[in-house]
């Protein structure tokens, strides 16, 4: 984790941090940082297994070598840093669906009140295309 410090100590409560979960970086986890206390960096996450719960950044960062990218809150007039921490503390519990709500679901509707994952999107998208070329070849085979 000490290889993330500096990274840790630009954080404000409701920032995203993003990571890589697999290879060549295809898919990313995506936790939202709720603060510094008990010597620790606090971060919330919805974890395949586990459902959303609240990890130190030791936890968060064993066996991950960079960071793909950090998404900054930006609090609004009616939707305050603590508003925000509140509202991702109301979700510990919750279960985690790989297609429905997984951690980017989670991460978007803590920072923007909207539940979307593009990761999930594009999932969708390729799976959608898989079936619709089986289908094609399915088809050319029985006019042969």
């Amino acid at each position: 984790m000490s290889r993330f410090l500096h990274s840790l100590m630009t954080l404000e409560v409701g920032d995203r941090i993003v990571v890589p979960k697999s290879a060549w970086d295809l898919v990313q986890h995506h936790a939202i940082y709720i603060g510094f206390w008990n010597s620790q960096y606090w971060f919330i996450e919805n974890k395949e297994g586990c459902g959303v719960r609240i990890i130190s950044a030791d936890v968060f960062f064993a066996g991950v070598n960079k960071i793909t990218r950090i998404v900054k809150f930006k609090p609004s007039y009616n939707y305050s840093r603590n508003d925000l921490y509140a509202f991702a503390l109301s979700k510990r519990g919750r279960a985690y669906d790989l297609w429905n709500y997984n951690c980017e679901h989670f991460a978007n509707e803590v920072q923007h009140r909207v539940v979307r994952s593009v990761q999930s999107d594009n999932g969708r998208g390729i799976a959608k295309l898989g079936v619709a070329a089986l289908l094609i070849v399915g088809l050319a085979s029985l006019f042969k």
